[in-house]
């Protein structure tokens, strides 16, 4: 039996069973949603009237409802703030569903774009946000009463406030420094505080890793640490991170995404990576999966890979509906491998907008750095792709440029850079230029690194 958080329950193990009865509990729910979008004359009527809706009751059964377009991506969501600025005179966009003054809470991207985009939530909104986020916490192991460490960004962005705000109504204790302060300041304030848990990239937990010895004259395994739970961008699910993670710290480390219209996911503790654990079907469909090019749905069932759509199913202010995510998921239904947990597992598998297509082969940054990431400890974990142009098309071959490790002498940097290289042509099908610099040539980042570079252009990705 397979409890809904506080909703519930489906008796059946089988897979297929198991995602036909959550289709009938999520129409159910989303019946009432469909309606108050519609009450919403200024964005969303207009564009279900224009997928042939006359009225909310159109919408029939859950097929009906994953036939309908994607309203929202990141390009509608900022032209609707955009125009709601110019119309209303406030950012918050057309798409808000309530009033502005019961918009009580904001969140935002980190508008890489210049332009960011951002998370409205009423006070109801915001509840079901903590709680929601509890069940995270807890899947991890934090218990209420513990002091946690937040070195993700804190401005706007969704893991920043947020976050500090649901980990204080859970009852733990965030330390709230944030990843601006600088490694020197957020090692010493670890060293300090004693926190049980670390919430950061997996960039900054590697130069935390590099930077303890010199900065607080000690390794990270004398902090005290239990678990790092990760998440703004690929790693935390790499055996070769998440090895070096148990080894450095003496912790546990979770991979983990949620936040925003009441998602959340995590991996389990197993030593082996098997996915995120959906942890809020009772409030969102995150893994509504298409298929990126022709946009139809795709069947939910064990290894099924599509783009993301996203719905809140129970959300006041400016919700997701049918909002195109841009993340390629891919979903497991069935028993999990390293906690024996029943339900569905989910890994980001790359970006819609970051496919790189190279003489045919489709790829995805995140699994270059996978591979490259497998050749630890001779190279340092970072990686560039460096292109002409903005991607998708990539004239071959591909450069990629790889740091080494610090104690890899510069005469073993050929005999390295093939040894990847063939690796590459392995497992993904092209055979890249590879370029070994020396450690400490590329930039570091405590939030997200850009693993793409174009030429004449910031870095991106």
């Amino acid at each position: 039996m397979t409890v809904l958080h506080d909703a519930a329950t489906i008796d059946s193990r089988d897979p297929a069973e198991y995602q036909a009865a959550l289709g009938v509990y999520r129409f159910e729910r989303l019946k009432q949603q469909i309606r108050h979008v519609w009450s919403n004359a200024d964005y969303f009527r207009p564009r279900l009237i224009a997928a042939g809706l006359s009225s909310p009751d159109d919408v029939r059964s859950l097929d009906d409802f994953r036939r309908l377009p994607a309203m929202l991506d990141k390009a509608s969501h900022r032209q609707s703030q955009e125009d709601s600025l110019a119309r209303y005179g406030h950012p918050f966009g057309l798409h808000l569903t309530v009033p502005v003054e019961q918009a009580v809470h904001l969140a935002a991207t980190s508008g890489t774009t210049g332009q960011p985009t951002f998370y409205v939530f009423s006070r109801r909104d915001l509840e079901i946000s903590h709680r929601v986020l509890a069940r995270l916490f807890a899947h991890a192991g934090i218990r209420p009463g513990e002091t946690t460490f937040h070195a993700f960004g804190l401005s706007l962005w969704l893991a920043g406030i947020t976050y500090v705000q649901a980990l204080e109504a859970y009852g733990a204790r965030p330390v709230a420094l944030g990843a601006e302060a600088g490694v020197p300041k957020i090692l010493r304030y670890i060293a300090f505080t004693r926190p049980t848990t670390l919430f950061a990239t997996p960039s900054m937990v590697t130069q935390l890793v590099e930077r303890a010895p010199k900065e607080i004259g000690k390794p990270v395994a004398a902090l005290g640490i239990k678990r790092v739970l990760c998440a703004g961008e690929p790693g935390a699910g790499l055996p070769a991170f998440r090895q070096r993670v148990r080894e450095e710290f003496g912790a546990e480390v979770f991979d983990f995404m949620g936040g925003a219209w009441h998602n959340a996911a995590s991996s389990c503790a197993s030593s082996d990576y098997h996915g995120m654990h959906y942890l809020s079907d009772d409030t969102c469909f995150r893994y509504d999966l298409v298929d990126p090019a022709t946009k139809q749905p795709l069947a939910l069932t064990d290894g099924a890979v599509g783009e993301a759509i996203h719905t809140a199913l129970d959300y006041q202010a400016a919700p997701a509906f049918r909002y195109a995510t841009g993340d390629i998921l891919k979903i497991h239904v069935g028993v999990c491998p390293g906690c024996g947990v029943f339900g569905t597992r989910m890994e980001v598998v790359g970006r819609v907008d970051d496919m790189l297509a190279i003489k045919g082969v489709k790829v995805y940054p995140a699994a270059i750095q996978n591979v490259v990431l497998q050749f630890q400890p001779r190279v340092s974990g970072e990686l560039r792709i460096r292109l002409d142009r903005p991607p998708p098309k990539v004239e071959p071959p591909l450069r990629l440029v790889i740091e080494a490790a610090s104690d890899v002498p510069e005469a073993a940097w050929p005999s390295l850079a093939d040894d990847i290289a063939h690796r590459i042509r392995e497992l993904l099908s092209f055979r890249p230029v590879v370029s070994i610099l020396p450690h400490g040539s590329l930039p570091r980042s405590g939030q997200k690194t850009k693993l793409i570079e174009i030429a004449g252009q910031t870095a991106a990705t």
